[in-house]
């Protein structure tokens, strides 16, 4: 019987039968993929999966350059006072190759001028312009609607208000504006940022989220505590968010996860304050953070970065400080909630 339809078909409609059984699968696949596209392309935003890099390496720092004028530039050495270190600090950062740099506000003092961006950011920071992640800080508004740091930072500042959302790897980061006085309606509950915020987390499928802001909610250092950030931090909290990190107080801090309250609570949000980035750092002799809760490590001493590996569903801290004894400090990891 083969041999009979074999007569029939002739050998060039055989050899079209062969090419069709090896290429069925093919077919299949490449509409299923077909399908698979429009199905995203047509759902609504909130529902797409969006598919990055399984780890990302992020280095968190503020609080960066020194004023172009400074005399502590021509001295920027640990033996002549340790300041105006941002050279070194940004060396550590560009030698870690990170897939992102937040930048965590006051990038550069004290006026943050066009050309305090070209002759002292942009040469140490700036190297990693193109891929940071850029955070207002007081310093910044001491311009005009903080016009110089939305020029020169440009694109990679998604939403001039000063707070968006955005994704690395499989993370969910928000962006916030903790100078709540020059935010249209402020910082609490109910306002525009906090509303948004709450929207924002709530609309979210990431299982691991990442905020960042100036302002630390908690601090040991001079400034302690900034009451202004705490509805902000309450609704991290209540989307069981897992990071937070900031700059402002010229030291380097973690807490544990800490409930809107300060207390200690599984569920809580960690913090991390990275406001090491070179212009200075203090040790908080003679101050009493009132109401600060407890931190879990501090170095009041160096300069330095906080890298964070964020992976699916967890993530690891290190701390690198300038000119220590050891290349890092306070090594950690965690699962996300």
């Amino acid at each position: 019987m083969t041999a009979i339809v074999r007569r029939l078909l002739g050998e060039h409609s055989r050899r079209r039968m062969r090419w069709a059984r090896r290429h069925t699968v093919l077919c299949a696949a490449g509409l299923l993929v077909f399908v698979l596209v429009a199905v995203a392309l047509s759902a609504p935003a909130s529902l797409r999966v969006i598919i990055g890099p399984d780890t990302v390496t992020v280095v968190a720092v503020g609080d960066m350059a020194c004023d172009p004028a400074d005399p502590d530039l021509e001295r920027a050495t640990r033996e002549q006072g340790d300041r105006c270190r941002q050279q070194a600090v940004s060396d550590i950062a560009v030698a870690l190759h990170p897939d992102a740099l937040l930048a965590l506000g006051d990038v550069q003092y004290e006026v943050p001028t066009a050309e305090a961006f070209r002759t002292v950011y942009g040469p140490s920071f700036g190297r990693l312009r193109d891929r940071t992640v850029p955070v207002y800080g007081n310093q910044e508004y001491k311009v005009q609607k903080a016009s110089s740091f939305t020029t020169y930072f440009g694109d990679r500042i998604l939403d001039e208000r000063g707070y968006w959302s955005q994704e690395l790897g499989r993370w969910h980061l928000v962006v916030l504006n903790s100078n709540c006085s020059a935010v249209p309606g402020g910082c609490g509950s109910g306002s525009p940022q906090q509303a948004w915020l709450d929207a924002d987390l709530a609309a979210n499928s990431s299982r691991c989220v990442l905020a960042a802001w100036h302002h630390p909610r908690w601090s040991t250092g001079i400034a302690g505590p900034d009451d202004r950030t705490a509805e902000l931090y309450r609704t991290l909290y209540r989307h069981r968010v897992d990071l937070v990190v900031s700059g402002h107080e010229a030291d380097y801090q973690r807490f544990e996860p800490l409930n809107p309250d300060g207390v200690a609570h599984p569920d809580g949000v960690r913090q991390f304050v990275v406001g090491t980035g070179g212009q200075a750092h203090y040790r908080p002799e003679g101050t009493a953070a009132i109401g600060a809760p407890p931190g879990a490590y501090a170095d009041y001493d160096h300069h330095g970065v906080l890298a964070l590996t964020l992976r699916p569903a967890s993530y690891d801290w290190a701390f690198h400080p300038l000119e220590a004894a050891q290349d890092t400090e306070d090594e950690g990891s965690a699962r996300c909630h």
